[in-house]
């Protein structure tokens, strides 16, 4: 059960990421071809500090510019920017864009001290294939994210059981975190709309 606890948690932390990449997104140019790179990383770290100036820019219009975001760019900051937020090692990262839902297909290694616990690292340490999918709406300035599966190693993991993981292990340190309440998208981003391979994100 700790094994599944801590995954699953990594998985929540993942797609915890995924929506901040999403919410992070903005200015210039055209996305990348698919393909993880730390190129592609730093380019959409250039349009997160894009969209914070715009943000602040008084003559900026809301809702007046767009930009369309790849699933490589995504799986490119995941990897390469966010690396020292995960609690675990990304070996691969799939990021799979539909109509109004995103997907993250990943295989994840876990150190032979990841926790601490040398009874934890025990159950945990090692290479699992984990992949989450939900729905993310976006539009007004608000966003709602609805987790649909998560799998660990190919076993469906219960939603009942994820909402008692982050009652327990995420609420006492974060409180506001509820995955059945929408959320506020972030400077002044209007509307984030999914399609097949691709996000277009109006701001």
């Amino acid at each position: 059960m700790k094994k599944v606890v801590f995954i699953v948690l990594t998985g929540l932390a993942v797609i915890g990421i995924g929506l901040i990449a999403f919410h992070s997104i903005s200015a210039k140019g055209a996305a990348h071809a698919k393909g993880v790179s730390q190129e592609s990383a730093k380019s959409l770290q250039q349009k997160i500090d894009a969209i914070k100036k715009a943000a602040e820019t008084p003559g900026h219009k809301r809702g007046s510019s767009r930009v369309e975001l790849s699933e490589g760019e995504l799986e490119s900051y995941v990897v390469y920017s966010l690396k020292d937020d995960i609690p675990a090692q990304i070996d691969t990262m799939d990021v799979q864009l539909g109509q109004d839902t995103v997907g993250a297909d990943t295989q994840i290694t876990f150190k032979s001290n990841a926790t601490g616990n040398p009874v934890v690292d025990a159950l945990v340490g090692g290479t699992h294939n984990l992949f989450l999918k939900g729905k993310l709406v976006a539009h007004e300035g608000r966003g709602k994210f609805d987790l649909q599966e998560i799998h660990v190693d190919g076993i469906p993991v219960p939603n009942v059981l994820i909402q008692a993981l982050i009652k327990r292990y995420v609420k006492p340190k974060y409180p506001e975190v509820d995955l059945n309440e929408p959320f506020d998208l972030p400077w002044n981003i209007q509307e984030l709309k999914l399609e097949p391979a691709k996000a277009t994100v109006v701001y």
